[in-house]
């Protein structure tokens, strides 16, 4: 679980530094020592506070001071990532592992979140209207037309809208103590960066800035605790394609056996090599696929937990409870990673990663035009009220996502034990 190591004393909230490999025991007067994560069935049923209410209550150094964050946590609190090529079987493999241990399933962030808002209205309506060079692209344009210089603009917009989804992972962790799945995280969206470079779909240019957008953001995220990487090869993963039926994944030009194979060395040597000294990582031949319960076993077996010596998950090492509520701020306002986004020092801008001031100002324009765009979504009165599953989000910040999935595909009042 996360580690306190006491350096302060803050009356009233004493038992939460002690929680270095021990769990809260159901009275909280004595402490046992855990250190593997452990399936439903299996798992000792401990009476804890109940969540810290994140999607309605601001994180802040006030809110959270007299709140016993770290009594909730226990042997699940864990950040697991799912990763590997397309189609390769990571979906299923993820709500395995969430139902398995009672941990979040955030399926991964679409586009649809990014251009459709809360009452329907979806921005992309508008490109007939605008230039080429202006109009807001997707994954499904990417596939068509992988050479088109908006490429790099959908590629900045999966980037932003993985690391947002990170940090509101690490956000639910850090606040609930309830683990979390990843289907793939931002930590291995350089592979697929540098395997878009080789197929001629980005400029040397456009990795460089996001290279340097990495190197300016990545010591800030916590690392996750596990890793698993479902590998297999070209053939397969276009068999797995051809599969699932999506028409413009079949007739993409994109999934060659070479986009593939750049795509798989990429990850590994940039992304997972990077990732090892820090996260455990669990690498399964996935060209037949395993028996899911296999990997369950496996992640059963694994010590996961955080000691203040070793460099293995000591992202998840806190000094004190303020150390801990001053990076669950960060995470929850968002504000320190976005500027950090902004102000990215760059040798040499890619051109194509911006949209000019005329194509900024033309959609600001025809947005305003727009009836569910000239307000907040809790504030347009002549558009009425939006359910209220979606109301309560307004403390789950977004630059990028006008109707993320990350909370709205769970009922957060019955989280696991």
């Amino acid at each position: 679980m996360i580690s306190i190591f006491c350096t302060t004393f803050i009356k009233g909230n004493s038992i939460g530094y002690l929680t270095r490999l021990c769990k809260a025991s159901k009275n909280f007067n004595y402490m046992t020592q855990v250190a593997f994560m452990k399936t439903l069935p299996t798992k000792p049923q401990i009476t804890k506070p109940a969540p810290f209410p994140y999607w309605k209550k601001q994180c802040s150094e006030i809110n959270m001071t007299f709140d016993p964050t770290t009594l909730r946590y226990d042997e699940n609190t864990k950040l697991i990532v799912v990763d590997g090529p397309p189609a390769v079987g990571k979906s299923k493999l993820c709500e395995q592992i969430a139902k398995e241990f009672g941990l979040l399933y955030m399926p991964p962030p679409v586009f649809d979140e990014m251009y459709i808002n809360y009452y329907g209205f979806d921005v992309r309506s508008l490109n007939p209207k605008l230039k080429d060079e202006w109009r807001m692209r997707d994954l499904t344009d990417f596939l068509r037309d992988p050479n088109h210089e908006g490429t790099a603009r959908i590629q900045f917009a999966i980037f932003v809208m993985r690391i947002e989804q990170y940090m509101n992972a690490l956000v639910h962790i850090l606040a609930t103590g309830q683990g979390v799945v990843l289907n793939r995280s931002i930590f291995t969206e350089a592979g697929y960066m540098h395997a878009m470079y080789n197929s001629g779909y980005l400029s040397k240019k456009a990795v460089n800035e996001f290279d340097m957008m990495r190197t300016n953001t990545f010591h800030l995220l916590m690392r996750p605790h596990l890793v698993i990487y479902l590998d297999a090869t070209p053939e397969t993963v276009l068999e797995r394609i051809k599969k699932r039926g999506n028409i413009d994944e079949i007739n993409s030009k994109v999934f060659t056996k070479k986009f593939l194979s750049d795509l798989s060395v990429a990850t590994k040597e940039k992304c997972l090599s990077w990732l090892s000294s820090h996260t455990e990582i669990l690498i399964y031949d996935w060209n037949k696929e395993w028996n899911n319960v296999d990997v369950i076993n496996d992640i059963e077996n694994l010590n996961l937990e955080e000691e203040i010596k070793q460099e293995k998950f000591n992202d998840w090492v806190f000094v004190d409870t303020n150390e801990l509520t001053d990076s669950l701020r960060m995470y929850h306002t968002k504000y320190t990673m976005y500027a950090r986004l902004e102000k990215t020092p760059v040798t040499e801008i890619a051109p194509e990663l911006y949209i000019t001031r005329d194509g900024i100002d033309t959609i600001n324009k025809l947005l305003s035009e727009i009836e569910s765009e000239k307000y907040a979504y809790n504030c347009n009165k002549k558009l009425g009220k939006v359910p209220w599953i979606l109301k309560d989000k307004n403390f789950i910040f977004s630059i990028s996502r006008r109707t993320p999935r990350d909370f709205i595909n769970c009922d957060l009042f019955k989280l696991p034990c």
